[in-house]
């Protein structure tokens, strides 16, 4: 038996957290002892009862108060000598940051949801954000093992740093949905979206680095009146951005049933300046919706996967280059590329896939260890 101990700052309902559960979910648990420690208070979109319906031990070590970084150390070194795992898993920054405290204790393994960069100075400012990119590349390269969430993240990391790391895509544990064109008719109108409108989908925090704001001018103008856009999520910016909300450009915030949002959906859109592997965009690829993504390396990853054309790459900082994209998709035949993207989905992106691959690492890693 293996005990693999999962290290994560909450068990919030976003990226590297669902990555997690998908992680956990299809692991063997005859093989695997797992369990998991957080280290700040839950926010209100936690999937704390989600993990606790698998068989797993959950320790939250600050329930109902932020720690100082000393106190979060402590606690999370005292957690981790009672637990003992053979190996800690660690999600985000701060369990990062601990984990390269603590590895010569155990064996640390850390997966690298975003090659660090634009996003960390968005969040933080030019300095302080320059500052926390290198002490993630320079934590993330003492670890025991560091997984890329894309094959394109080690691509950056190795043309950037000059080292490499292996890579695990992300994937997703939604199931393919089975095309029901009453189910799809009755949920646009159950969520307000128009008949003679074919709709984008955005999904996202409203955060600078994502550009929803020119999503939002761009379909304000966009030049036919039966094209509009879906945007879920919350952030920043989308107090600012809600005025120009209309019956073409939707802004219902964040949103718990993202799944309805994308069977009524049309067609996917992203126009993110960084990603790693958007769960958004596998979400949107069980449903099969074509795409229009910005030109980052992960969205030009996946549709290396996909046999023939079912999206269009963009300019992010063009208006008309996105239009003429965008009429390009429209005139695909909706079907085949549809098909070819549930198809490409289901060979490379499932949960249980990655899962699977990630258990796999974890006994390599294990047999290494044991055989020094």
């Amino acid at each position: 038996m293996i005990k693999v101990c999962f290290l994560v700052s909450s068990l919030c309902n976003e990226g590297p957290v669902n990555v997690m559960y998908n992680i956990i979910q299809y692991m063997d648990f005859d093989r695997f002892d797992v369990s998991i420690i957080t280290l700040i208070p839950e926010k209100a979109n936690s999937r704390l009862d989600d993990f606790r319906r698998l068989p797993v031990s959950i320790h939250l070590l600050f329930p109902d108060r932020m720690p100082s970084p000393v106190a979060m150390f402590r606690e999370a070194y005292r957690c981790l000598k009672s637990v003992a795992p053979d190996m800690v898993h660690a999600h985000c920054p701060r369990s990062l940051y601990i984990l390269y405290l603590l590895r010569k204790k155990f064996l640390t393994v850390y997966t690298v949801h975003i090659y660090p960069g634009r996003q960390q100075r968005v969040l933080y400012g030019e300095f302080k954000g320059r500052l926390v990119v290198f002490l993630n590349n320079f934590a993330t390269r003492h670890l025991s093992l560091a997984i890329g969430c894309a094959e394109s993240v080690g691509e950056l990391y190795l043309q950037h740093e000059g080292w490499s790391i292996p890579c695990i895509p992300n994937g997703c544990s939604l199931p393919l949905w089975p095309r029901d064109a009453d189910e799809r008719l009755r949920l646009r109108r159950k969520l307000g979206l128009r008949d003679d409108v074919r709709y984008f989908i955005f999904i996202g925090r409203f955060s600078a680095e994502k550009k929803p704001a020119f999503l939002v001018e761009a379909f304000r103008r966009f030049p036919r009146e039966d094209v509009g856009i879906v945007m879920l999520g919350d952030g920043p910016l989308l107090e600012g951005l809600r005025p120009y909300a209309s019956d073409r450009i939707l802004m219902p915030g964040f949103q718990s049933n993202v799944y309805d949002y994308l069977i009524a959906a049309d067609f996917y859109i992203s126009a993110s300046e960084v990603e790693g592997l958007a769960n958004t965009l596998l979400e949107s690829m069980t449903v099969g919706l074509p795409m229009l993504l910005s030109d980052i390396p992960s969205h030009r990853e996946v549709l290396r996967r996909i046999p023939q054309t079912v999206a269009f790459i963009y300019d992010n900082t063009d208006r008309d280059d996105l239009y003429r994209r965008a009429e390009q998709l429209l005139a695909l035949d909706y079907r085949k590329a549809s098909d070819a993207i549930r198809q490409t989905f289901s060979d490379f992106y499932t949960a249980r896939r990655m899962s699977l691959d990630y258990q796999k690492t974890y006994v390599e890693l294990y047999s290494q260890y044991h055989k020094h």
